[in-house]
């Protein structure tokens, strides 16, 4: 059975954390009885995947609430190699599901966030996550097929052509899709259980390219094309702040050495991963030259032929803007540890980073990127006075879209918001938040005015929670009709409440 409870370690009065664990049964099942549980109380009731939401998605609203940790629900239930679709538990992070699957030969077609050793599959799918495969395949929404739901009351449906009992979780679309219904509300409208997602065979051949430019213009000129011509399963661009840090960064040699074992393991052969790891070891840090823009492009094909041809297109494409070639590196080693463990001693610093990320279909990317730029350098004397720094990454979407996403440093006290993965500290500091410096509220009110500025400019976003206005943007008989399905699904308003804005 599944046992929930509080921590035996001292806890608010108001909240406590409840840690989901496999013990032999349905499992959402017990997260029903759990769900309806605190329905009856009236009991407002949060979900919780890895903590890696930079808005609020999983912040309590409410004082009286529980936070429903749903990392236990970590299985892959099944892989159907005929029928090309995985069953997953919510809470298995994204590691372990693209272990599970290479293994087997296999992949899918979006495969996780930077931090996917930690995050879960729920949370991406409540966040529309895109990065892994994303330029190829589009945000994790497209790879889903059928979601295992527990809505307010603690009934379950299933989305999709899941939701009939002689029926497989094969086909997204029986009637209106009502598993994308579900997809990007940040847990505003229930509790994720099982998602079924799409699987491709794992892409045997790679190429790799990156290229340095001097004028950023010219770097988001040449992403946006081969985002357009469907080039690359990855292509992200990062600014010379991102640069400088990356220059300055050190991992430490063990985590070097774990790099360049894993781009080794990765290469088609012995031989030839040696030759990549040789190349990376070289080429070291040199890529990282300042004052430049760094485009990083990875390719994926059936055949070494066909991702070499990727490649030559995109290289033409880089240099016709203005591109100098560099040791491709950083996309090499990306690949061979997609997954980033944040949760290591030497990355809980005195430093924050608050990310705004916006979308833009490919004709109005360079008026924001100036706009945005624009902004920075109006706060330019400010920011430098109060040791705020900003960094922009830009990544290709599908065909269709372009990520802008500036990202804000700067120093604070640490407290429990940053304690986002170290779990066995949360409790017993639940009432150690300090009050934000100035520093910070100088920080979120740039950030007003950079969303102020992204929505001009036509963006719209992932990740929603409560950081981003979706209900006062949109047509008000949209803002209607999503107030009545959350009405549907929680009338009582206590799955979430605030998420989204409802």
């Amino acid at each position: 059975m599944l046992r929930a409870g509080p921590s035996s370690r001292p806890t608010s009065p108001r909240r406590a954390r409840v840690r989901w664990r496999w013990c032999g049964s349905s499992l959402t099942q017990e997260l029903a009885g759990v769900v309806a549980a605190c329905g009856d109380a009236g009991v407002a009731i949060v979900p919780r995947g890895g903590g890696f939401s930079y808005t609020g998605g999983y912040t309590a609203s409410v004082e009286e609430s529980v936070t429903l940790d749903l990392r236990g629900i970590d299985r892959v239930f099944e892989i159907n190699e005929t029928d090309m679709y995985v069953r997953v538990g919510a809470g298995c992070t994204w590691h372990d599901l693209y272990t599970a699957l290479k293994a087997k030969g296999l992949r899918t077609p979006y495969f996780g966030p930077m931090s996917g050793y930690s995050a879960t599959v729920g949370g991406a799918l409540s966040q529309g996550s895109f990065f892994l495969g994303s330029t190829e395949y589009g945000t994790v929404m497209e790879s889903v097929l059928s979601i295992e739901m527990v809505l307010a009351d603690g009934s379950i449906i299933h989305t999709g052509s899941d939701s009939a009992a002689n029926t497989a979780p094969f086909y997204r679309n029986y009637g209106p899709d009502l598993t994308g219904l579900f997809l990007a509300d940040t847990g505003a409208l229930g509790f994720k259980a099982v998602a079924t997602l799409k699987l491709i065979k794992f892409p045997p051949h790679q190429a790799y390219g990156s290229f340095a430019f001097a004028d950023g213009s010219q770097a988001v000129a040449a992403l946006s094309e081969i985002g357009r011509r469907g080039l690359a399963a990855e292509a992200y661009a990062w600014d010379p702040y991102f640069v400088r840090v990356m220059s300055e960064a050190s991992t430490g040699t063990r985590q070097d050495l774990s790099f360049l074992l894993a781009v080794i393991r990765n290469g088609a052969g012995v031989i030839d991963g040696l030759r990549a790891g040789l190349r990376i070891a070289l080429a070291g840090k040199a890529v990282f030259r300042p004052s430049t823009h760094l485009l990083q492009v990875t390719m994926d094909d059936h055949s070494a032929e066909g991702a070499a041809a990727r490649l030559k297109q995109v290289r033409a494409i880089a240099l016709a803007n203005g591109a100098q070639e560099v040791a491709p590196s950083v996309p090499r080693a990306l690949r061979a540890m997609p997954f980033t463990n944040f949760n290591v001693p030497e990355r809980r610093t005195a430093e924050r980073n608050l990310p705004t990320n916006s979308l833009y279909p490919h004709s109005r990317a360079p008026t924001a990127h100036a706009a945005i730029a624009a902004l920075f350098a109006r706060h330019a004397e400010e920011m430098e006075r109060r040791g705020v720094r900003v960094g922009t990454v830009f990544f290709a979407v599908g065909k269709s879209a372009l990520c802008i996403e500036p990202l804000i440093y700067w120093n604070d006290e640490d407290h429990l918001a940053h304690d986002r993965i170290a779990q066995t500290s949360d409790l017993a500091r639940l009432e150690a938040t300090p009050e934000p410096s100035e520093t910070t509220a100088y920080v979120h009110a740039l950030r007003g005015e950079l969303k102020a500025i992204m929505q001009q400019q036509g963006a719209v976003h992932v990740q929603i929670g409560r950081a981003y206005d979706l209900l006062g943007t949109r047509e008000p008989r949209v803002t209607e009709l999503l107030r009545q399905i959350k009405q549907a699904v929680d009338p009582a308003r206590l799955v979430n409440p605030g998420s989204l804005g409802l």
